[in-house]
């Protein structure tokens, strides 16, 4: 055991291990920071390069980028009512308008502590939850994974913000996408059309980085350079500077201060963990219900909407607290609990390591040196964050017309490079062009990759099952864990239904 630790710590502090978390922290915050930028666009994008350096070197920078970009988003929407990332949108509605009565500083710092509180609580149930977890997925056959995969199937596709159709349409897409190339079972070739670049499947880095990054390069590109959101920040701008007569005595944050949200942080880190884990359901969401529960608990719910720090400080707490919840499923069942998770559990199979039940046992001083890095990577966040507030919150300034043609670049360059070959290319464009027509048209992207993922093992499950069961559907209904996850499936079917329509009637 003893042996095992000092591995462990030998590897997560390691020099080149910590300067890449570093490196990653910092590109975290940056993108998250620049509107129409992601945490998923710069994971995606680096992905086709971890190659390049070890497994936890990777793995540490690309966490340290998905927790920078949790923050990062706040800064300008705070700064100028314009939301870095979509899980900072909720963040808006009392972070601008706490900046306009003249307290920029509270609320950026409001902001920071309840993201790494979140993170942080949310980080610690990973470590000490995930582990259990496996060991009881350990027990899973094929009849219990696909009742698993149907439910996390069931959850991407309903726990969308927005229009449920979509979600489910979405994660169709995924699912065809996923049947391309050779038969898991029977190793025959199916919709390949001819293509004989098709028979192993459609490659997971071109797909990836053309969903989330080429689409979002090309719609941004579209739009003028000198676009509304910079008209608009710099009218704020000037608007804030000729309303409030800012003073920086009167801006400082204390222990006070931040002590008065804590209730809303922890309401926000428990809903944020909650929503995490449960696959496909992801940050907006959670900052979104996060806010909504922090105001019906609030002793002044009034305030909401004016620059309360309350509505700065859950909405916050509860998108960072998915960042560890959502890898409790892909660590424990090889199911990602969010898109990010999704890419996250690409950059493990590209490093040897695949995700399941077996995973942490198989691998047991990389997982537990992800783990440590993990936990110090968020006071890194903390550090790095504190001291950027002030440069970054000017980020949100700058044209896309000047950052899209370079990224882009970098983004064929990198498909391109991790497997030199033009066919990926290829299928990062498409996978560009259906990510516009499906962006253009408001469906979510997240269910289509998560369908493209859990799709194939879900098919291999019920296959698995049937072949078990001599062809016998019934044999599905058997085991009492896969009928206990069915009933789940049912039930969360039956409040996502009484709940949209109590919301027609609201609206009626």
């Amino acid at each position: 055991m003893d042996g095992l630790l000092m591995q462990v710590l030998e590897g997560a502090f390691a020099l080149p291990v910590v300067l890449y978390t570093t490196v990653g922290v910092f590109l975290g915050i940056t993108v998250g920071a620049i509107p129409g930028l992601s945490g998923d666009m710069a994971i995606a994008l680096l992905l086709p390069l971890i190659y390049k350096v070890s497994p936890a070197a990777a793995l540490g920078m690309l966490m340290g980028i998905y927790k920078g970009s949790m923050f990062g988003g706040s800064i300008s929407a705070i700064s100028f009512g314009v939301p870095g990332t979509a899980a900072a949108a909720a963040t808006v509605e009392d972070g601008y308008p706490a900046k306009l009565k003249g307290h920029p500083m509270q609320a950026m710092l409001t902001a920071l502590y309840s993201s790494v509180t979140g993170d942080l609580i949310s980080t610690l149930l990973l470590v000490f939850v995930a582990v259990p977890m496996a060991k009881v997925a350990l027990h899973f056959g094929p009849v219990e994974f696909f009742a698993l995969y149907v439910f996390a199937l069931m959850m991407i596709s309903l726990l969308v913000v927005g229009e449920m159709k979509k979600g489910i349409a979405a994660a169709a897409i995924g699912l065809f996408i996923g049947t391309i190339g050779m038969d898991p079972m029977m190793g025959s070739v199916r919709l390949t059309f001819g293509i004989s670049s098709l028979r192993g499947g459609i490659p997971l880095i071109p797909l990836l980085v053309g969903v989330f990054a080429v689409s979002e390069l090309m719609i941004q590109f579209g739009k003028e350079c000198a676009s509304l959101s910079a008209q608009k920040v710099a009218e704020d701008v000037k608007k804030a500077e000729t309303l409030v007569g800012y003073d920086p005595a009167k801006d400082k944050m204390s222990l006070k201060i931040y002590w008065s949200t804590f209730k809303a942080t922890l309401i926000g880190s428990g809903m944020g963990t909650f929503i995490g884990a449960l696959p496909g359901a992801g940050s907006s969401l959670a900052a979104f219900m996060s806010y909504g529960l922090a105001r019906k608990m609030s002793k002044t719910p009034g305030e909401f909407g004016k620059g309360t720090l309350e509505g700065v400080a859950a909405p916050e707490a509860g998108n960072s607290a998915t960042a560890g919840a959502s890898l409790i499923p892909l660590f424990a069942f090889g199911i990602p609990g969010s898109a990010t998770a999704a890419l996250f559990g690409a950059a493990l199979v590209m490093q040897g390591i695949n995700p399941g039940p077996m995973m942490i046992e198989e691998n047991k001083v990389i997982i537990y040196t992800l783990f440590v890095i993990i936990i110090y990577a968020t006071f890194i966040n903390l550090a790095l964050s504190h001291g950027l507030i002030p440069l970054y919150a000017k980020l949100a300034q700058i044209k896309a017309c000047y950052l899209v043609p370079t990224v882009f670049a970098l983004a064929l360059l990198g498909t391109f490079a991790s497997r030199n070959s033009l066919f990926d290319v290829w299928v990062l464009l498409a996978a560009g062009i259906l990510g516009i027509y499906l962006r253009k048209n408001d469906f979510p992207l997240g269910p289509l990759v998560l369908g493209f993922i859990v799709g194939p093992g879900a098919e291999k499950a019920l296959r698995q099952a049937l072949l078990m069961g001599r062809g016998e559907w019934s044999f599905l209904l058997k085991s009492p864990i896969a009928l206990g996850f069915y009933a789940l499936c049912i039930l969360s079917l039956i409040l996502i239904h009484f709940s949209v329509k109590k919301n027609l009637v609201e609206e009626d």
